[in-house]
């Protein structure tokens, strides 16, 4: 076997093609970079990432478009897609970066837009850019939390043939049936309150025009068949 030695005054410094080349892969397995383009309507969406200063031509690399990637993408399903300016992790097989698996690297810094959401152990709490909504968990104290834009937006909670819509200051329920079971009191208070149905029923005494909750009058109401059994009003 015959072994031609590579001389590197002739093939641009490379004596050994394939160490460097090792060399080279090696490096690629992990790196640290930034979303430079994105498309979320490829399929599937992808990203192009870059590493290093472009203004560097000899160590500015920019990737091909690369899948994008999800916590769970079988059967149970999330999707939070990276946007552009975002650290990302590459981690490409063999170094081969044109097949390379991208995932957030998010690192906390004294930017408004990269700080941390909490400084308590135990509180998952995930905010949205530009303070446009939050949703946390206190685990401590057992305690959800979900905030959206003030005067903005709306919380729309749907399941079961039911839903429950917030929007511009007004709370929308709506049901088949809605059951409130108070184990000792219900109470509410408002300006003005109406009810619509062809059917109104209480169960128990009912009290009309009192000035005081406490207020408990003894006087009946009287109606055209008589006096109501368990209606009671002050009388003016």
């Amino acid at each position: 076997m015959v072994k031609f030695l590579r001389d590197p005054a002739y093939t641009g410094g490379v004596s050994d093609p394939e160490a460097t080349d090792i060399d080279r892969r090696a490096q690629d397995v992990v790196k640290f970079g930034r979303v430079k383009k994105v498309d979320y309507k490829r399929s599937p969406p992808a990203y192009r990432i870059e590493f290093g200063d472009e203004n560097d031509e000899d160590n500015y690399i920019l990737t091909d478009w690369l899948p994008a990637t999800g916590g769970r993408a079988k059967g149970d399903r999330e999707t939070h897609y990276l946007e552009e300016g975002e650290k990302v992790a590459v981690l490409a097989e063999g170094g081969e970066l044109s097949t390379a698996y991208v995932m957030p690297a998010g690192q906390y810094t004294e930017q408004e837009d990269e700080k941390e959401t909490t400084d308590k152990a135990g509180v998952w709490k995930k905010v949205f850019k530009d303070d446009k909504g939050s949703i946390s968990y206190d685990r401590e104290k057992g305690e959800w939390v979900i905030e959206g834009i003030e005067d903005k937006g709306s919380i729309t909670i749907k399941g079961s043939g039911c839903s429950i819509v917030m929007k511009d200051g007004t709370i929308k329920l709506k049901a088949k049936n809605v059951v409130v079971e108070a184990e000792e009191k219900f109470e509410s208070t408002t300006k003005q309150s109406l009810h619509t149905a062809s059917a109104f029923k209480t169960i128990g005494k009912t009290y009309l025009g009192l000035e005081d909750k406490n207020d408990m009058p003894q006087d009946k109401v009287v109606t055209e068949a008589g006096p109501a059994k368990q209606a009671f009003a002050k009388i003016g």
